[in-house]
């Protein structure tokens, strides 16, 4: 299991650092997000920060954006890092692409399908000088010349997609490198959806689990004392209950028999009621969801739940731990090092 990190919450002027401490202490990777600043430029801050380790984007979001200038950001990432950069790409939710963002919105799936195959015809046509002539049900690019061509490179690009639904999850299997599933979820969900719509979408595409990475950021909820564990804890019922009041995650409790907190969570959020929302996060369900423990913990908790489950995994509230030697250790556990 590779050990990443991620820079959720990191504006791109503190990337650099993060990324920087993260290749030194040993992490696998480091990814992007699209939080709080543009996941291209975090990325460029990383992938400059960096000489090793693979830096993507986890994620960036597709629909704010069009196949073109998506085409030319990871086109130069790829070129800056040497060919270390993967494009991770998410569909986000109507209401944050319609009003967040005021772009169109329509089917995700079928959306997504036509941005990546338009994508992939944009490359080929700057690698192989082969014509523009991309024409699908949602995206139309027919026009390239030496102009607007960037400079020739041999770096594949591979391409992610975060899932969590079982049509985008297939599609993922269909057509992409790699899965980036949501820390949002459980093991019954996983064996239930997930991995039955990914193994679906492989042998459509007549491919095996060999041919595509899973990526999952969980929720390692860490401390050394109680009071430590105690602050971490509320902070993950907090998590926990924004994503539950998301329509989009009602099948993920469903998973785990509780379905019908969704709508009621909903209800608070649009009353700004936060504390009475964690406060209905009990233990089951919050431990359907988080790890909770020493960092040392951490490594076995994530084995003994996911199994092989997942290839790649990440903190989601990232790591309390700062002592090098302390820090190597716990990541060589997770990768199963003596």
């Amino acid at each position: 299991m590779h050990i990443d990190q991620s820079l959720i919450g990191h504006t791109s002027a503190h990337a650099a650092d993060s990324a920087r401490w993260a290749e030194d202490r040993g992490f696998d990777a480091v990814w992007a997000t699209e939080s709080v600043t543009d996941g291209f430029l975090q990325s460029l801050s990383a992938v400059q920060a960096t000489e090793r380790i693979p830096v993507g984007t986890a994620i960036v979001v597709a629909f704010a954006r069009n196949p073109m200038t998506t085409a030319y950001a990871a086109w130069d990432l790829a070129a800056v890092s040497g060919g270390r950069f993967v494009l991770g790409l998410g569909s986000q939710v109507r209401q944050h692409i319609e009003r967040r963002f005021s772009m169109p919105w329509s089917d995700p799936v079928e959306r997504m399908r036509d941005y990546i195959a338009a994508l992939r015809a944009i490359w080929t046509c700057w690698r192989d000088g082969e014509r523009l002539a991309h024409e699908g049900p949602y995206y139309r690019h027919t026009l390239m010349n030496p102009v607007f061509t960037p400079p020739r490179h041999e770096h594949r690009i591979p391409v992610a997609v975060a899932a969590v639904g079982p049509r985008m999850t297939r599609l993922a299997g269909e057509v992409c490198d790699g899965v980036i599933l949501h820390g949002m979820t459980t093991v019954e969900y996983l064996d239930r959806v997930t991995l039955p719509a990914l193994d679906a979408g492989l042998a459509a595409s007549g491919r095996t689990r060999a041919d595509v990475f899973l990526s999952l950021p969980v929720f390692m909820v860490m401390g050394d004392s109680d009071e430590e564990l105690e602050r971490a804890r509320a902070r993950a019922r907090e998590q926990i209950a924004f994503y539950a009041s998301t329509p989009a995650y009602r099948a993920v409790l469903e998973s785990v028999g509780y379905g019908d907190l969704q709508p009621e969570l909903q209800r608070l959020s649009r009353e700004g009621a936060w504390q009475a929302m964690s406060d209905l996060i009990d233990d089951r369900l919050y431990d359907a969801i988080a790890f909770t423990g020493r960092p040392e913990d951490m490594p076995r908790l994530v084995r003994d739940r996911l199994g092989d489950r997942i290839d790649r995994t990440s903190s989601y509230f990232g790591w309390p731990v700062m002592e090098p030697d302390r820090l190597a250790e716990i990541l060589d556990r997770f990768r199963g090092t003596p």
